[in-house]
């Protein structure tokens, strides 16, 4: 199976003028049982708007300073080293 990728903007800080001064986000990978996720802050863009932003703006201030392609690899390889672990847990009962 592929794995699937969203993103999520759990919140934003917005100034008295209603202008978005940080944005809050977290981006996702899910294949079969794995999940992996990044998330950071960025700063909103001169005089971008709360009420009129749009999640494609948001997505366009977190792309500005990360290339999508070097976030899907890493999380591509999150989720492959979660499903071929190169070490386990073990106890022992004394």
């Amino acid at each position: 199976m592929a794995i699937n990728y969203e993103w999520s903007f759990p919140n934003f800080e917005v100034g008295n003028d209603n202008t978005v001064k940080t944005i809050h986000w977290q981006y996702i990978a899910r294949e079969d049982d794995y999940t992996a996720n990044m998330y950071g802050t960025c700063n909103g863009a001169e005089g971008m708007d709360f009420d009129t932003m749009t999640k494609d703006d948001a997505i366009a201030c977190v792309t500005e300073n990360q290339s999508i392609d070097d976030m899907q690899s890493n999380l591509s390889a999150q989720i492959n080293k979660d499903k071929n672990p190169e070490t386990t847990l073990q106890k022992k009962d004394w």
